[in-house]
């Protein structure tokens, strides 16, 4: 029976990624979301059920729009494959629970605010705000470990550092937007994990950051999206970031 629940969670994280990357495509029209039908971007033709299949569909078409003969962008597959096994990590460490529920739809969203972020380099308000109404409303009922004082602190490690940095910086180092997901992660995460979620953004932020610049051969000027490495780092934060500050501290303290 885990086995299939594993699957099913699996299965519907596929689906929640095709719906997704519609909601990312559609973001500057998302009344498009519910009265238009999805069609090839490329030839406009209008797409059968058996065409949006998550995953398989791209798989048994090849990579190409069936009625055009165009590359379907590989955004599709890996952002509903990374959705899927996102949904089945977070099945696997909470099991049947509410909780993985609550992480998971968090999750979902907070993928869109990422990859709208990416494409844009702008973070969609929208998004955001409803990730920090929830995980503010329900950090500190799901995440029973630590409590409603602890996800206050970690509301203020993730968030007020990124908040300094963009006033400071009149949102050239930061933006408005990063600050809010810095709320975020403190409410999912709790106090002190928030602590390892903030500088693990940050270090993954510099790596990716100077790996891009060596290959574009793009100078220090380059803007890099922050809200990526943001989600990241809370996703490893809500599986090993208590317990990574809590082995640190009682290794070195």
């Amino acid at each position: 029976m885990a086995y299939i629940f594993f699957i099913f969670v699996f299965v519907v994280g596929l689906s929640v990624g095709s719906f997704i990357n519609v909601l990312v495509f559609r973001s500057d029209n998302l009344k498009s979301v519910i009265a238009g039908r999805s069609h090839c971007p490329n030839c406009q033709h209008n797409l059968a059920w058996y065409d949006l299949v998550p995953l398989v569909s791209f798989i048994m078409l090849r990579g190409k729009c069936r009625y055009c003969g165009k590359k379907i962008s590989i955004q599709y597959p890996l952002v509903e494959l990374s959705t899927g096994l996102i949904f089945l990590l977070l099945a696997l460490y909470f099991g049947v629970a509410f909780d993985m529920l609550f992480y998971a739809i968090i999750m979902a969203i907070l993928m869109v605010v990422v990859l709208v972020d990416i494409r844009t380099q702008m973070v969609p308000e929208q998004f955001v705000w409803a990730a920090l109404i929830l995980a503010l409303a329900g950090g500190w009922y799901f995440g029973e470990h630590f409590g409603a004082l602890k996800m206050i602190y970690g509301v203020l490690v993730g968030a007020l550092p990124l908040a300094i940095l963009s006033v400071a910086s009149r949102e050239k180092w930061m933006g408005y937007g990063d600050v809010k997901i810095g709320a975020i992660l403190g409410a999912l995460t709790g106090f002190p994990a928030s602590i390892f979620v903030l500088m693990t953004s940050f270090i993954l932020g510099a790596v990716v950051g100077l790996v891009y610049m060596k290959v574009t051969g793009q100078g220090a000027k380059t803007t890099v999206p922050f809200a990526p490495f943001l989600v990241a780092a809370t996703l490893l934060g809500i599986f090993f970031g208590e317990s990574v500050v809590k082995w640190y501290l009682g290794a070195y303290l």
